[in-house]
Formats: structure tokens, sequence, C-alpha cells
């Protein structure tokens, strides 16, 4: 006979008692005597077996001088066995929401000290951060960074804000990697958000009120499990993260991202940023805000919210080789090694 199997276990029926029904569905009219000399068990256990498999409808018994065992036809009686798993399923999930509601009650009128709890999967992380912001009064603290739970938009900020939410934001480079990121967040903080950027983030969250905070609890993709912490002294602590990350991050201008046509150029074309000028100013020299053209200024401004070269090439319209040559010329008239730092140096030194 075959080997145990467990396919069929998930409808109540034992990896041994599938092996029955197995060997009677390879044999119809198969006795016990012929069945115990097949699997080696005893006539007991198979008899039992049986019995197990009759009354959930799989196999029937046949009249005879000699009884035999015949199955039922599979697909009926396996279907009539998942459409009564299906209906326990539903009882349960009823209960899960009777006991969630419970939950939640005896939650709100606990003493205060502190709630954790855990989210399982993402649209449960999702269906928080949404009803957090429908919640907020004040504020709404964020590290915004991918991974995302469910998608990088956000539907209900602008109204939000004009409301008089107030939106304070923390992204990272790779948050504007995304189609239609630059313009999405333009328009977010014409609304009203506060947007600054930082090369990296510790973790993803956010905090609502200074009181209630929805985090993953890894940042490995998919983001199966956060949690919700409520008035404790871990968003106390939170808080005080976002602020101080906050005064160290570089604020967002999108007005300099814009497009101007009468600065546009052929994307090989000769730029004052890697021409004659480069030549004429020493290297580390520093450039005065009034010689910096309306590229150079949308460009340190891309620098300065940590773009990566692709996104910015494409921003300006122009190849990656044009685009790293303006950027070894800015970066060695900032004195700047890295591209951050360019832009980081250019918006304290009011550049851009």
């Amino acid at each position: 006979m075959l080997e145990d199997s467990r396919a069929l276990e998930v409808v109540g029926i034992s990896a041994f008692d599938e092996r029955i029904y197995r060997g009677v569905l390879a044999c119809p009219g198969i006795t016990v005597q012929e069945l115990v000399m097949r699997s080696g068990e005893g006539a007991g256990r198979i008899q039992a077996s049986l019995s197990r498999l009759r009354a959930k409808g799989l196999v029937s018994r046949l009249w005879g001088r000699s009884p035999r065992w015949t199955v039922t036809n599979p697909g009926t009686a396996i279907r009539a066995l998942v459409r009564g798993l299906q209906s326990e399923l539903d009882q349960l999930t009823d209960t899960a929401d009777e006991l969630e509601a419970a939950f939640r009650t005896v939650g709100q009128d606990a003493e205060e000290g502190g709630q954790f709890e855990v989210l399982a999967g993402p649209e449960e992380q999702a269906r928080w951060y949404v009803r957090l912001q429908q919640e907020a009064k004040e504020e709404v603290l964020t590290f915004d960074c991918p991974p995302y739970v469910l998608d990088y938009h956000n539907p209900l900020q602008t109204d939000l804000l004009r409301s008089g939410v107030r939106y304070r934001t923390i992204y990272v480079p790779e948050a504007f990697d995304h189609a239609g990121a630059l313009d999405e967040v333009g328009s977010l903080i014409k609304a009203g958000e506060e947007a600054r950027v930082l090369p990296r983030l510790p973790f993803k969250m956010a905090i609502v009120d200074r009181w209630r905070a929805v985090m993953p609890m890894h940042m490995d993709p998919p983001l199966t499990r956060g949690v919700l912490i409520s008035g404790s002294t871990m968003v106390v602590a939170l808080v005080e993260l976002f602020e101080r990350l906050w005064r160290e991050a570089l604020p967002v201008r999108p007005e300099l991202w814009q497009d101007t046509p009468a600065t546009q150029k052929p994307a090989d074309a000769a730029d004052p940023a890697c021409g004659e000028r480069a030549e004429a100013e020493p290297s580390g020299g520093g450039p005065e805000a009034a010689e910096l053209g309306p590229e150079d200024r949308r460009l340190l401004a891309l620098l300065a919210a940590g773009l990566k070269d692709d996104a910015i090439a494409r921003q300006l319209g122009t190849s990656p080789r044009s685009l790293r040559r303006r950027l070894r010329h800015l970066l060695d008239q900032l004195n700047a090694e890295t591209r951050f730092q360019a832009g980081a140096q250019a918006s304290r030194r009011d550049l851009v």
C-alpha cells in the first residue's frame, strides 16, 4: 500500500486513515482481511479506520456474504467535507470578531501604563495606519522608507492637512525612486507637509498625537508583522528619536525640482558646470549663490534630497554621462566627498 499521506489532513482525515482510504480506492470491493494483508496493520485498527471514513462519507460498505468496502465519489465526498470546514471557519471568524471587540473594550478600560498589540499581516498594519490617521487631532510624525505595507501612496494625508493636522515626515532617498514620487511629495508639501530627508533611517514608523505608534517588527519584505504601541514610555522614546533625527535632516525643496524651459539644454550640450568655468575656478573653491545657474541649483536640490544618479538624470532630462561630469565638478566646488554631503553643504550655505 501507499505510504502515509497528509493531503486530507486539512479536512480532518489522519495520515493513517488516508492511507486506508487510498487502499480502498485502489481496490474497490476490498475486504478487511485483504487490507490487513496489504498494509500489515491489525484488523481492529483497520476496522476502526473504515468506521471513521464511513462517518465522513468517504467509503461505504457493500452488502453480501463477506463484508466488502468501496469509496464513494471522491470529488463529491471531499467537497462536502470542505463545505463543512468552511462553515466551521466562518463560525470561528465570527467568534474571533466577538473576542476582538471584547479585547479592545478591556484594553480601552485598562489602567494607563502602555499597551502593545502585535499586528499580523500587511493588511492589518495598513488598517491601523489608516485608522490612526483618521483619529489624529494634532500631529502625525513619520519615518518614510521602503518597503511599504501595501502602497506608498497615502490618500488621507491631503485632506487631513487641510483640516489642520500637522504632518512632519523624514524620507530616505529610496522613497523617491518610484515613478511620480517627487511630484507627489511636492504636492504634499504645498498642502502643508513639512518634509526632510536623511541618507538612512533605522526603521519605518508613524506616531499620532505623540500617544500611539505603529511600526513593523522587521524591515525585510514582505512586512508580515507589526506592532501597535499606545501610551507607553516607548512612544515617548520614539518621539525623542524622531525629534533628534529631524534636527539632523535636510529640508526637502520641491520648488527647486521644477523644470525651467529657458534653462533646458540637450543632454550632452556644453554646460557651464563642466566647461570653461570649471577650469577658471580652482578645485575646492566655494561658489557663491549668485554664481549658480538654475540647473545647478536644481541639481543641488536633488542631491540634498539624496536621490540616486539615475533618478536625478531622469528629473533633469540629461544623460547619466553628462550628469556624472556635472556631479564631479560640483563635488569639487563644494569640497564634498559624497553627493549627500554636497547637497547638505549647499543647503547650509544657502546655495539652494
